[in-house]
């Protein structure tokens, strides 16, 4: 699913280490090997080398062998590699989709599965992209579950406070902020679909999270972690591809540059037909997405037409310009300007809260509830940490997007990543993300780490993230500085 990518690097990464689990890596993969008529054979000679350009989709099923109940291709993506051109691009197509199913008529995207198998979904994904698809990969939600577990799981910064007790739906209780979820959580978190956003939410998570695995990589004990995530990953995996093409794969994806990365997204209104839920993209888009996934970054600025990955953008640093008119500097004329003086003086580091906020945001949540900071855990330690949110209304109608503010004691947190430098008044503001969608912007003072985190679609801007970055004062409180 979404894990493997990132995955196949550490994998390449610690064969690297240690030839020797190479032989043991080919074996693993080997017995999930999908016997294909004509498939490209291995050679153990040189694991290591620049794959072929291909097509492939990745799978993410739920599968319940204990419920009775049919297997369902929960995530799709399209993956375009282009070892020519140096870019890899991904097609997020939500499961929902009207598609025309080969063979069954007019069904839902997920449903090509559940009639077909991976053939089938592979033929339909086909027929709606007119791409040539030569592989596939398949792995189970209990793989992904093991393979975070196995590394210890994965720091994220959940964007908003996520409950639901009804187990018709997806059960989820996670509350917004910087945390480590375990295997469940994150599984929870990245297949969570029942609010404003649908499935885009969910393939805009699962982007996110893909992100912060990128972010954290260099940070995980290979020799110890790799047996576990390769028993993880391959006891519930099938695919196409040989040992060689996924180690090829991945240890060119790892080495990738993010601005050469690509996250493309299909979304469209949400239609009742015939009883039937489905997404209906506008006339067009299916095809302006492939078109998209098809072209190399092209490093542009402006509005977001990509939902890339965070890694962060070469580092430059420069000095940075920003119109001040609309910041207010009085701690006491800010928004909910009592609930940031009642944090302040029950937190045992330095607040600092927005003196500028875009149009439409106003605050909805934080974490911890009562006024103080929460425990982060970061290994066999803890450090403190605040999160707030600020929900998104447009038109009046609010909406399922969320702008965070974070701030910790913890200064070597993954989220603090290499990114585009500038500086204002000698503080420097790196920002994380591409070109077109920017993850979100950090900087450190006075021993604190600070970041303001964009919307899960990337609805801000990077020159909006740094306003809202350099207007945030210091709130006084209890704690001496």
């Amino acid at each position: 699913m979404i894990a493997f990518y990132s995955v196949g690097g550490l994998l390449v990464l610690f064969v690297a280490i240690a030839g020797g689990a190479y032989l043991w890596l080919h074996s693993r993969v080997e017995q999930s090997r999908v016997e294909v008529s004509g498939g490209v054979g291995t050679s153990l000679a040189d694991p290591i080398g620049t794959p072929d350009g291909m097509d492939f989709l990745i799978l993410g099923c739920d599968k319940r062998p204990d419920t009775g109940e049919e297997t369902r291709s929960d995530t799709l993506m399209l993956v375009h590699a282009d070892p020519k051109q140096n870019y890899l691009a991904v097609l997020s197509l939500p499961r929902d989709l009207r598609v025309e199913v080969p063979g069954h008529g007019i069904r839902k995207l997920n449903a090509a599965y559940s009639l077909g198998g991976w053939q089938l979904a592979v033929e339909t994904v086909e027929k709606l992209t007119n791409v040539d698809i030569t592989e596939y990969v398949e792995v189970d939600f209990q793989a992904f579950r093991d393979i975070v577990d196995a590394l210890g799981g994965v720091y994220i910064d959940v964007d908003r406070r996520y409950y639901n007790d009804n187990p018709e739906y997806e059960l989820i209780k996670l509350s917004p902020g910087y945390q480590r979820l375990d295997g469940a959580q994150a599984l929870d978190y990245v297949r969570f679909r029942h609010d404003l956003n649908y499935d885009f939410g969910r393939m805009y998570r699962q982007q996110r999270f893909l992100a912060a695995m990128r972010e954290q990589a260099m940070g995980w004990n290979l020799v110890l972690d790799l047996p576990g995530v390769v028993d993880a990953l391959f006891h519930n995996l099938r695919t196409t591809l040989s040992t060689n093409e996924i180690l090829k794969l991945a240890y060119w994806g790892i080495r990738l540059d993010g601005s050469r990365i690509r996250q493309v997204s299909v979304t469209g209104d949400i239609q009742t037909i015939d009883g039937v839920s489905y997404v209906i993209p506008a006339q067009g888009a299916v095809e302006e997405a492939v078109r998209k996934l098809m072209t190399p970054p092209s490093g542009e600025t402006g509005a977001s037409d990509t939902r890339a990955s965070s890694t962060a953008l070469p580092s430059t640093t420069t000095s940075a310009t920003v119109d001040t008119s609309g910041f207010v500097t009085d701690p006491e004329k800010i928004q909910n300007s009592r609930l940031w003086k009642l944090y302040a003086e029950a937190v045992p580091f330095q607040v600092m809260a927005p003196g500028y906020l875009p149009k439409g945001y106003a605050y909805v949540d934080r974490n911890p509830v009562d006024p103080g900071a929460y425990d982060l855990q970061v290994g066999n330690k803890t450090e403190k940490a605040l999160k707030m949110v600020y929900r998104l209304t447009r038109e009046g109608e609010p909406t399922d997007q969320y702008l965070g503010i974070m701030e910790t004691t913890w200064l070597e947190a993954p989220a603090a990543s290499k990114g585009r430098e500038v500086t204002r008044d000698g503080v420097t503001y790196t920002i994380v993300g591409t070109s077109q969608s920017v993850d979100h912007v950090w900087w450190v003072k006075d021993g604190v780490l600070y970041w303001v985190s964009n919307t899960l679609s990337y609805y801000l801007s990077s020159a909006e993230l740094l306003k809202v970055a350099m207007s945030m004062i210091p709130i006084p409180g209890g704690v001496s500085h």
